[in-house]
């Protein structure tokens, strides 16, 4: 998802005069041609002075533009409506500067007041206690003792049939799809429970915490100024973690999917059919989701607006190995194939199960929406998300996504990369989290409960509660960023000093950033994020601008070209953060490094070794293993960093078909590589 900065292989088209590369913004380069460069001639300008190291004046560029050579001073790289962007360049030295706009009303977050809840009816009940109470004895193997009431018992019945019962995609008897196979007693208990619910006496007993009983029914309510039912799933959940014993059982858990998400886990069309047209590999690359993941995804994808259950195109849903990075992505969290074919499918890797159980919820949520986007949402609905988000593309570069917007999202993922991503993130945040998206993006969240969720809203409403007094709660975004200057210094052969200053405008009432964070991609890749900060007891001057700095030295073995950023986060002692999108115009670093390389080491083939040693404890007598690793690498590029971390190792425990360790054939099959592990 980084930003691709330089169009430096589009030698066919005019260097001066030519368009910029996000068309939406309208530059003046085109009107003052004779001054003015855009960034293609810069990146091919500043490549070429640099390779042939000819000595030029230091402000001064050489460009040639139809055979003819012209020289340009006090060059601007743009000039519009987000401010001017300056360049220089000699034979050492690399200098860019921006001066911007600040955004107009984006200074403080919304303060949302939760709206009440009343409940206006209860739902009529045709059964009598007796009769719910016989049906789920003789359909679910649930017997009920102690303090039941017909309500609750009538909401735990319609919670079985709703996991259980006979369907056209579930075709068994309900004992048969949830292995109802023996007969359990059900009680509630007054008391919190982890997960609202335990398993007593050899699974004899299940107790469940009345809390969980609580609008488990659909209740007719009002919220605010809104009418409608209102619905808490804490119960089923609970049930769900009984009958699939918290997710062990992967035939219940698929056939859930199956019913209710026309989702699957097993890959009846094979592995190497389903991935034909993107990766293309076999079983041995994939495994079986882990048992808090399965009611993870179910959990997510049930707490969704029911019409979103289900959506054109996504019928498998697949894990990949333990350790294993994916092939086009490396160490992603999940990637979703809307498009690839009919059946499709998403993929997730353990870095999504890695954080804990709002992350991965989130990204069931995120990825879903994905299928949305591509199949489901029609032109007009992603135009007038684009509009609420002030997203804007060039129709030439339609990868490239701009918004002039920094605190109006659900995170900084979505503020970074385009509207598809956006509407995801901010989904997520809204099922999941929705005073949070109600306060930092009040427009979105309309936009989402009226276009997207058709009026389905959702209620917070912890169990636990604690008060923070605070009479003058600070509520707004840090700093805005109003000026950034780079200076790149060193000769070819050397390390580079880089100087970084940010000014940042605190004179609308803003809150001064403590720090700011850049993460720059190279050319053909490599990472490295680079933090700002300012000088303790630092002053505005006289402009209100305060300064944010980074001094450092880039090793003269990164790789040769830009390094560029799409995004830079400001962030303020609270935790709050601004997040402003940049393009290669605003920011702008060369490193014009003679040995730079972006080959990373090599492992020698068949040099890994991993031994397993059992140690005793000299106090406690207590044995522990003791593992060691050894592995050969050679250099490819850069040196190793044998004083820091050359090396690290990911392990996954794969349990053996014939019991013990894996045989060696085994481990092949599934995904191991002599030549890139």
């Amino acid at each position: 998802c980084a930003t691709r900065a330089h169009m430096m292989h589009r030698e066919s088209q005019p260097l001066m005069g030519a368009a910029p590369r996000h068309g939406v913004f309208k530059s003046l380069a085109a009107r003052k041609a004779a001054m003015i460069l855009p960034a293609l001639a810069a990146a091919a300008l500043i490549a070429m002075v640099f390779l042939t190291g000819g000595r030029v004046e230091r402000t001064a560029l050489v460009a040639k533009t139809n055979s003819e050579m012209h020289v340009v001073k006090d060059h601007i790289l743009y000039q519009d409506w987000r401010g001017t962007s300056l360049e220089a360049v000699d034979e050492f030295t690399f200098s860019h500067s921006w001066t911007g706009s600040v955004p107009v009303g984006e200074v403080e977050e919304e303060v949302v007041k939760p709206a009440e809840l009343v409940i206006s009816a209860d739902r009529p009940i045709e059964k009598t206690y007796v009769e719910v109470s016989k049906q789920l004895t003789d359909d679910y193997n649930v017997q009920l003792d102690g303090q039941w009431n017909l309500p609750d018992a009538e909401s735990l019945l319609e919670t079985f049939e709703g996991l259980c019962a006979t369907h056209s995609r579930a075709k068994g008897t309900p004992k048969e799809n949830c292995h109802l196979n023996k007969l359990q007693t059900w009680r509630v208990v007054p008391e919190q429970q982890v997960d609202d619910i335990s398993i007593k006496h050899n699974g004899d007993i299940v107790k469940v915490t009345a809390d969980a009983l609580k609008h488990a029914t659909p209740r007719k309510a009002t919220l605010g100024d809104s009418e409608g039912n209102v619905k808490s799933y804490r119960l089923e959940f609970a049930v769900l973690r009984v009958i699939s014993d918290w997710g062990r059982k992967q035939s219940v858990i698929n056939q859930v999917l199956r019913r209710r998400f026309g989702a699957q886990l097993d890959v009846d069309c094979g592995y190497t059919a389903l991935t034909e047209s993107t990766t293309l590999e076999d079983h041995g690359r994939f495994m079986e989701f882990k048992p808090p993941e399965l009611l993870f995804m179910v959990e997510a994808w049930t707490l969704m607006p029911a019409h979103m259950h289900t959506v054109a195109g996504l019928k498998y849903v697949t894990r990949r190995q333990q350790g294993l990075n994916h092939p086009y992505y490396g160490s992603t969290t999940a990637v979703s194939w809307p498009e690839n074919r009919d059946e499709s499918y998403q993929e997730y890797m353990d870095y999504s199960f890695n954080q804990d159980g709002y992350t991965s919820r989130h990204l069931f949520v995120h990825e879903k929406s994905h299928f949305f986007w591509a199949r489901h949402w029609d032109t007009q609905l992603k135009e007038d998300w684009e509009a609420v988000g002030d997203w804007a593309k060039n129709a030439q570069y339609s990868e490239d996504w701009m918004t002039p917007q920094t605190v109006e999202f659900s995170s900084d993922y979505g503020a970074s990369n385009n509207p598809d991503e956006d509407i995801a993130e901010c989904l997520s945040a809204y099922v999941l989290h929705p005073m949070r998206l109600q306060a930092r993006a009040p427009k979105k969240h309309a936009f989402l409960r009226d276009q997207v969720a058709h009026g389905v809203q959702y209620v917070e409403e912890p169990s636990v509660l604690f008060a923070v007094e605070n009479s003058d709660g600070y509520y707004r975004y840090p700093a805005a960023v109003k000026r950034l200057e780079i200076k790149v210094a060193g000769r070819p052969e050397d390390d580079k000093q880089v100087d970084v200053t940010m000014l940042v405008d605190v004179g609308q009432g803003w809150h001064s950033a403590s720090h700011a964070e850049v993460q720059l991609s190279g050319p053909s890749g490599g990472r490295k994020t680079i933090k700002l900060e300012t000088k303790e007891g630092a002053e505005p001057d006289a402009a209100n601008l305060v300064a944010m700095t980074y001094h450092g030295v880039l090793s003269k073995h990164f790789e040769k070209g830009f390094w560029s950023a799409s995004q830079i986060v400001v962030k303020d002692t609270l935790g709050n953060e601004r997040w402003v999108k940049v393009d290669e115009y605003s920011w702008r670093l060369y490193l014009n490094n003679q040995a730079g390389t972006a080959w990373p080491p090599r492992y020698r083939e068949k040099s890994m070794k991993l031994e397993a040693k059992w140690k005793e404890h000299k106090e406690t007598g207590v044995k522990y293993p003791v593992l060691t690793a050894e592995m050969g690498v050679e250099r490819t590029g850069a040196p190793l960093d044998l004083e820091g971390e050359p090396a690290w190792m990911r392990l996954a425990a794969k349990k053996s078909a014939k019991g013990g360790g894996m045989t060696q054939d085994e481990w092949q099959g599934y995904g191991a590589s002599w030549t890139e592990y």
